[in-house]
This record gives C-alpha cells, structure tokens and sequence, in this order.
C-alpha cells in the first residue's frame, strides 16, 4: 500500500503543471481567490464551495457561495509547511465588499455583498439580509444571480427535487437604490429617465418570442407574461447601451 501511495505521489508531480503547491492546494481543499476590504483586494485561497451531500449522492450547491466564505492571505498559505483552522479568516457579507473565485484557471465568478430579500418563497428568506451574490454585469444597471436554498427537511424525493431545483438562478437587476427580480421590474416607473426606451417597451418592440406578427393582441400578452423577464432583459440591455452613461 505505502509503495502505492508513493507511485501515485511521485505520477501527480510529473504531470505538466502540477506542482507542491497544486498538491497542497488539493489536500487543502481550497482553490484560489481574491477578497475585496474596503475596496482592497487581498489575494489568497478560498474553501471550496458549490457542491453538498445529500442521500448518497453529489448535488452541485450554487447557493452556497452565497454565505460565509473560509480565506487564508496567499503568503501565509504558501510560506506555511501546514495550514490549521485558526490560519483561516472567517467572512460574512457584512465584512466584506466581495470575492472572487477561481474555480478553473483562466475563470472567474464574482461576487458581491448586497441586501436582498428573497421573496420567491414563504419563509425567513424574506428579511432583508447581507448575502453575496454573484455579479453577471456591471453597468447602470448590472444583473446577478441569486439561488434560493432548497429544503432543510422534508420527504427524502421532496428534498431531492429541492436541491435540483435550487440549481437554477433567478435573475436580479441592480439599481442605484434596490435590487429585485429582473421579473418585477417595472418598465415604466423605473426607466422613466429613459423615454426612448419606454417608448419602445410600450410599443411592444422588445420582442422574446420572435414572430413577426408579435404586435397581435395574443402576443403581446405572451410576451408581457410568459416571457416577461426576458423581455425585461431587453430593455434592461437597450436601457444600459441607449441611457447607461
């Protein structure tokens, strides 16, 4: 067994690329990150996060970047023969202004600390909180993504649909003073500073479902109701390019 041990060890650290640090960095379970402190950034290793157990089996867990992240600073990770749990820094959203992780090398997800409340469902969810929630754009109006948490209990198929389900994002837009479902974004009220836009919104001219006779009655009830957020993401994007600056 122990001369197993060693034929493997001595294979991880022939493959291209692969070094001591890739060997820590897995028996760490960690990858790299960066955290932002008033408007600093720190680099280092972050936990790895994004998947659970459940039922014997593997789920991916996206709403679980959404809570507390495990940071060690880089120099400290690197100089250190072995990290303990005290070496880790502990950060909530209400310590910090984000993160980034990156899973892959070359990829990057983003987060930021914002104050949402969750109102898809019935629950605590529904207070506001800090939480951090993963930036897709950024500009007058940026967008995330936000993942509801699935079940803590329940029937053992309930809970598995749960965590399947829970993998699924909702779209959020962000504007200067709140940050909702792209969904509920009123065209009208909200965008006002932006009458080209309305215009086009009430002309039905943001079409999803791409017919040509869009402009019937029956589709512009479709496209004002079973594909509202995505035509609410156009006007987002023709708002962001036409009034954005």
């Amino acid at each position: 067994m122990k001369k197993f041990v060693l034929a493997l060890g001595v294979m991880l650290l022939s493959i291209p690329g692969f070094s001591q640090l890739d060997e820590k960095m897995d028996y760490e379970d960690v990858t790299h990150g960066v955290v932002i402190i008033k408007g600093k950034r720190v680099e280092g290793y972050i936990r790895e996060k994004g998947t659970t157990y459940f039922d014997d089996q593997i789920y991916d867990a996206p709403w679980s970047y959404q809570s507390a992240i495990r940071f060690v600073p880089k120099d400290v990770f690197e100089e250190k023969e072995k990290i303990k749990n005290k070496d880790y820094e502990k950060y909530d959203a209400k310590d910090i202004d984000g993160y980034i992780y990156y899973p892959y090398e070359g990829d990057s997800l983003v987060f930021e600390s914002v104050k949402y409340a969750d109102l898809t469902g019935v629950g605590t969810s529904m207070i506001p909180k800090k939480m951090f929630m993963r930036k897709i754009t950024d500009d007058k109006i940026s967008l995330f993504y936000h993942y509801s948490s699935p079940m803590s209990m329940g029937e053992v198929s309930a809970m598995r649909q749960s965590y399947l389900d829970s993998k699924e994002p909702n779209l959020v837009y962000q504007t200067e003073d709140k940050i909702r479902l792209v969904e509920n974004l009123n065209v009208e009220k909200e965008l006002s500073d932006c009458p080209a836009v309305v215009e086009k919104y009430k002309n039905n001219e943001y079409k999803a479902i791409g017919d040509e006779n869009s402009n019937s009655g029956f589709n512009k009830f479709i496209n004002k109701t079973a594909f509202r957020d995505k035509v609410r993401l156009l006007v987002i994007e023709d708002y962001n390019k036409t009034c954005g600056e």
